[in-house]
């Protein structure tokens, strides 16, 4: 009996958890029909016991008492069975009903008039038990009977007494313990369903306020994005500054405001481009500054600066609307003429801008005069490409400025052989500097009154391989233009002292040598400390040496020029005025010049064959640069009539072929030898 009482009560355990753990109402209706059947298979076995034990008691037939205790007993024990079919819940539902009615009817047939009280009050339970389910279907048929049975009981029992006895009492009191069974197993339902409804509630609580700070969370990280947005969008406005800044610095020059060299090669390819089905010819014109260099070194780089902005502004506001004016770099400018232009028209209109710089620019205080020299090359007769085309018009420019500057040129073909040459003469020279292909030839200067050789003139020589001797006229200015002549000069000064050591050692004679300086050179940073090198290294006697430098070395600054000619002074070389009467000649100047030797040009002395009048101007050089206690040279002396003027004249010094061409090193040694025999 215990092992049953555990068993019903594990299984009504188990029920009970399954329906208020449930969360699908199907399985909760399923749940509370076998919770139904746990509870009434019990009851009508109980009931079954107390209706044999209620029967007895009453002395009832037992016919009726088996049979009633039977019906019961088969109920209750078909309805647990009914737990372990495996029905369709609303079936199950309607065999527990009408199996509870089958009872209740046998009951009601056997002993209504005994148990009326306690038969209702059964009734009223099934219906309180049966309206409390989800699934209404064992209430509609509890309804269904209690309608029928009091029906039923009005017509056949009209009248009732109650016999209230041990029997009776007893059957109250297992309705009672049914009562109240039914009541726990209620409670135990509705507190399982509150607890989990409780946990349920405190998991949506905890839920919720996970929800509330991720809800906080996802706000701060919101409002964190919208800053990082705002950030983002305000580094996207500057990275598109950025890029309009370097794009502005890619392709403008900063200076002056004007396409740079990129921007305007770029518009030259598009042109290019445009005019490639149908060409239509447009040109270049290639701008450069003349002496540019000067302003920059006399009034400083900021004065250059200004001039190039000036300079720009000028042209930018002279030229046509549909051409494009940019810098290439420097001191360099160049005009793309876009628009269909004749050549005389071109020409007049580059004239008129080449005329509008000549006006004065005002520097600071100062007011300077440029000009300039222009370039022109037309595309496509001139050049294909943009690169060849700006070529073409920069050999065009530089062929304006060896015609004397401040004029235009049309780039012709010639033009190019001529640059070609003059770059494969460049190269040739700068190769034969490093292999030490240079050397000297020394021709002797005498004196005019008795024809002795006082000192040499070192003349630099080339043999190039393929062009043979190059004439220093042709290679000295092109050592100049690529910055060579510093060297080159540098490397003339240390031979001639070797020069000078070697023969006082062969034939213990002190021989005086004279170096050309051209000022380019003089005028580079550290000349005189090189100067004061070499002749420190080499040994040698200042007094042993002589500078012969040009006019052009005082036509840029004077003041800085006489400086330089006072340190050598100083240091105790001689210093020679050369070519003198060509280029700048100004006998006023000739005062101011700290020098102790003057060479007349040779085209003087050549002149002398012309008439009395080149004579006396000749002749009066040599009597005011005597007035100055200045020696006077006279080169290019290759006639006897000339030495005999010249000395006549007083000249102190001849220098030319009549006395000696220049002389390789052996052909000196054997020069002096032979003035040594003439002593």
């Amino acid at each position: 009996m215990m092992v049953l009482i555990k068993k019903i009560r594990a299984n009504l355990s188990k029920i009970l958890n399954r329906i208020a753990e449930s969360d699908d109402l199907e399985k909760i209706k399923e749940n509370e029909g076998r919770l139904m059947m746990a509870m009434l298979g019990p009851m009508l076995l109980l009931a079954a016991v107390v209706s044999m034990f209620a029967g007895s008691y009453w002395q009832e037939s037992w016919d009726q008492v088996l049979t009633v205790s039977g019906v019961l007993l088969f109920c209750g024990v078909f309805i647990l069975l009914l737990l372990h079919l495996k029905l369709p819940h609303r079936l199950a539902l309607h065999v527990m009903s009408i199996t509870l009615l089958f009872g209740l009817l046998a009951t009601y047939l056997a002993y209504y008039q005994r148990f009326t009280v306690i038969f209702w009050m059964i009734i009223v339970i099934m219906m309180i038990m049966s309206n409390m389910m989800i699934d209404r279907t064992l209430f509609y048929y509890m309804l269904l009977a209690g309608v029928l049975f009091f029906v039923d009981s009005v017509v056949t029992y009209p009248v009732l007494t109650i016999r209230m006895d041990y029997a009776f009492n007893l059957t109250l009191v297992a309705v009672f313990i049914c009562i109240v069974l039914a009541s726990i197993v209620t409670n135990r339902i509705y507190q399982q369903i509150i607890k989990k409804k409780s946990l349920m509630y405190a998991n949506t609580a905890s839920q919720k306020e996970s929800l509330n700070n991720l809800y906080d969370e996802v706000l701060a990280h919101q409002q964190q994005l919208e800053a990082q947005n705002e950030l983002l969008l305000h580094y996207n406005a500057e990275i598109e500054d950025n890029q309009k800044r370097l794009e502005f610095l890619a392709y403008t020059d900063t200076l002056t405001g004007i396409p740079n060299r990129k921007k305007f090669l770029e518009q030259v390819e598009l042109l290019i481009d445009l005019n490639q089905e149908n060409p239509h010819r447009f040109a270049i014109v290639f701008i450069d500054l003349d002496n540019f260099k000067k302003i920059n070194d006399s009034m400083g780089h900021d004065a250059g600066d200004d001039l190039l902005i000036q300079v720009t502004a000028r042209l930018k506001n002279a030229i046509h609307e549909k051409d494009l004016l940019g810098r290439l770099g420097g001191d360099e400018l160049a005009m793309l003429i876009r628009r269909q232009i004749t050549d005389e028209a071109l020409l007049g209109y580059t004239q008129n801008l080449l005329n509008l710089l000549a006006n004065p620019l005002k520097l600071g205080d100062k007011s300077v005069m440029i000009t300039a020299s222009f370039g022109i090359a037309i595309w496509p007769i001139d050049a294909k490409s943009s690169s060849d085309l700006l070529k073409a018009a920069d050999t065009a420019m530089y062929k304006a400025k060896e015609l004397g500057k401040n004029s235009i040129q049309f780039y012709q073909k010639e033009m190019k052989t001529e640059v070609l040459y003059k770059m494969a003469l460049e190269n040739q020279m700068l190769e034969a500097f490093e292999n030490e292909a240079f050397f000297l030839e020394y021709q002797p200067i005498v004196c005019a009154a008795d024809k002795k050789t006082v000192s040499f003139e070192a003349l630099l020589r080339w043999r190039a391989p393929d062009r043979g001797l190059v004439s220093p006229a042709e290679f000295i200015p092109l050592a100049e233009e690529i910055g060579l002549i510093g060297e080159l000069g540098e490397w003339v000064l240390r031979q001639a002292c070797k020069k000078i050591i070697e023969i006082n050692k062969r034939l213990q004679v002190a021989i005086h040598i004279a170096v050309n300086v051209s000022a380019v050179q003089m005028k580079r940073p550290g000349f005189l400390e090189g100067v004061k090198t070499v002749i420190r290294e080499e040994r040698v006697s200042p007094e042993c040496l002589t500078f012969e430098i040009t006019e052009t070395v005082f036509i840029d600054n004077m003041e800085q020029s006489v400086a330089i000619i006072k340190d050598l002074k100083a240091l105790g070389v001689t210093v020679s005025l050369d070519d003198f009467g060509t280029g700048y000649s100004s006998l006023s100047y000739l005062m101011q010049l700290p020098i102790d030797i003057l060479k007349i040009d040779r085209s003087f002395i050549k002149s002398l064959e012309n008439g009395q009048k080149n004579s006396q101007i000749v002749g009066s050089i040599i009597e005011m640069v005597h007035s100055l206690n200045i020696v006077v040279v006279a080169e290019g002396v290759e006639e006897i009539p000339q030495y005999e003027f010249l000395k006549n004249k007083q000249c102190d010094l001849i220098q030319g072929y009549l006395f000696s061409r220049p002389l390789g090193d052996e052909a000196m040694i054997r020069h002096l030898i032979g003035q040594q025999d003439l002593k």
